[in-house]
């Protein structure tokens, strides 16, 4: 038995389809009124036919999910705004996560406070 993927390929364009290490996606999203998930990652953005709920089952070993239509890569996360609940990878790409994830997510950032 093959053990999980660490890769999807993505569609770029019509007929151009490209590999894409999960390690190196920020995040996967939920393309409202169709059958689509835009994968946003290091070399672009690109997408799959899909629902948010498989793909959560098969990459649930590197992505969070931090709302029902969005999967992130914690490792890729870079800075946290916990006023306005947003992700930042880089300072031009993010996504927002919702308020019931907050205690988990902090769990899993190692976000602590550091007093006795």
């Amino acid at each position: 038995m093959k053990g999980k993927a660490e890769y999807i390929y993505v569609q770029k364009e019509k007929d151009l389809w490209e590999k894409v290490l999960l390690e190196d996606i920020y995040y996967i999203e939920t393309v409202k009124s169709t059958h689509y998930c835009q994968i946003v990652y290091k070399g672009g953005a690109g997408k799959v036919k899909a629902d948010i709920t498989p793909l959560y089952r098969e990459f649930s070993h590197i992505l969070f999910r931090t709302r029902s239509s969005t999967l992130v890569n914690l490792e890729m996360v870079q800075q946290i705004d916990m006023k306005n609940r947003l992700l930042y990878f880089t300072r031009s790409i993010s996504c927002s996560y919702t308020q019931r994830v907050i205690k988990e997510l902090k769990e899993r950032l190692n976000i602590r406070s550091y007093r006795d």
